[in-house]
């Protein structure tokens, strides 16, 4: 998801020697770079799901790693902005299907009283990966840096397919009861009679489900609750502004006209985001996710509002130097509390109020629908801002943040420790 930040200020450099394109883009071939992958996102949802009904959980999450390789690959060899845009798009196709199957494969691995505490783990392996790409993306060549991130899609494949057990849930579902015990022994390290009741609970809560079509997602009241919800927390965690955040991290601090060179401000920031995502996991299962959420949210409209404040003062021709250093302070406060509950939550809710029915299809279009708004915000960011200045389009981010508190505060009711049947017995009432 940073990849661009970093990419996007070598290709807007002076010098030229250091652009594969040996030309500067333009602010509108900059909107695409920014935004494809978010177009990508919105197909990969669509694509893996149906990998994930009729090959399993484990392939389709090793398949998923194939698009980021061969977009590494031509981005590394890339001398054309078409090529770029291509990748971009790959980019997204990966970004989208990880971002639906996930949690799919989380919530079918992992028991219940652990289940938040690993979905918000892999916020950090997110966060660590944002890292890496703001630190070490400014300092090497963009050839470099692609055959690196390759690299690392090529190591990640094998060691998933022999670490990774297929899903209990899914073995059921084909019949491969026998495998399903092996595949609960493997995670779980428990007593055999202990597994065996966890394996007849799966079975039950799975006979009690029909297998489900597109037009069911709308047939009962769980369903529809379920993925108004789903579709909501994922909305507006994009209308928070993240993506946008995070893709244009080195042209917002540049916009900033601090005396913090860009590219140390997005590395404060990735490792502010790295820290907070060890952080929070813990308080998941303490406080619950609920009221994680609703001060991780009310922690962001602060920190959007100040630096809103702060672009406000700065296009208005007041002297800012001696504060410098507030939007490295916003920005680091935002992903803080971005990484403390608002990137994850959203996303480990959706795996356990969707109905294991209609799951793999509901996630799919939830997730396609967050990275279609995320295509529009990133598309349009660079005249949003020209329209209304830096100050207006933060303060708009943090109004969008009101909304998302509210319908978190009126809505929203707390999973913490419950079994998925009882989850779905809340959503029927």
């Amino acid at each position: 998801m940073a990849w661009s930040s970093p990419i996007i200020a070598i290709l807007e450099n002076d010098d030229i020697d250091k652009i594969p394109l040996k030309r500067q883009i333009t602010e509108d071939e900059e909107s695409w770079i920014g935004s494809l992958m978010a177009m990508g996102g919105i197909f990969g949802p669509l694509i893996f799901q149906y990998f994930v009904q009729t090959v399993g959980r484990k392939i389709t999450v090793t398949v998923i790693a194939f698009p980021f390789l061969v977009a590494y690959l031509i981005s590394a060899f890339s001398e054309t902005i078409w090529l770029f845009y291509i990748a971009r798009i790959l980019m997204g196709v990966g970004v989208g299907g990880m971002f639906s199957i996930l949690p799919i494969f989380v919530v079918e691995t992992v028991e219940d009283i652990n289940r938040g505490l690993l979905q918000a783990s892999t916020t950090t392996s997110l966060m660590l990966g944002l890292l890496f790409s703001y630190s070490l993306g400014p300092y090497v060549s963009i050839m470099a840096f692609n055959l690196v991130l390759a690299s690392i899609c090529i190591i990640f494949v094998p060691i998933f397919w022999f670490v990774a057990p297929e899903t209990p849930y899914y073995l059921i579902t084909i019949n491969k009861e026998e495998q399903a015990m092996k595949s609960l022994m493997y995670l779980r390290r428990k007593p055999s009679e202990d597994l065996q009741k966890e394996l007849e609970t799966i079975k039950l809560h799975l006979d009690q489900l029909k297998k489900a079509s597109f037009l069911d997602i709308f047939k009962t009241k769980i369903a529809v609750k379920a993925f108004l919800y789903s579709v909501a927390l994922t909305t507006f965690q994009q209308f928070s502004g993240v993506t946008v955040i995070l893709s244009f991290a080195q042209n917002i601090f540049d916009a900033t006209g601090s005396n913090i060179p860009p590219e140390i401000c997005s590395i404060i920031v990735g490792s502010a985001q790295f820290v907070v995502s060890f952080i929070s996991p813990p308080f998941l299962d303490k406080i619950g996710k609920r009221i994680l959420l609703l001060i991780a949210v009310s922690g962001a409209i602060l920190a959007e509002v100040v630096l809103g404040v702060y672009f406000y003062l700065e296009d208005n021709g007041n002297d800012i130097s001696s504060i410098g250093w507030l939007p490295v302070v916003s920005l680091v406060a935002f992903i803080t509390f971005y990484n403390f509950g608002m990137g994850s939550i959203p996303w480990a809710v959706m795996g356990e109020i969707l109905p294991l029915n209609i799951i793999s299809k509901a996630a799919a279009v939830a997730t396609s629908f967050y990275w279609f708004t995320g295509f529009f915000l990133t598309k349009y960011f660079t005249s949003l801002s020209n329209a209304i200045g830096m100050a207006g389009t933060f303060w708009l981010f943090a109004g969008f943040c009101v909304l998302f508190d509210l319908f978190v505060y009126f809505f929203l009711f707390e999973t913490k420790g419950k079994s998925l049947k009882e989850i779905q017995a809340i959503l029927n009432k």
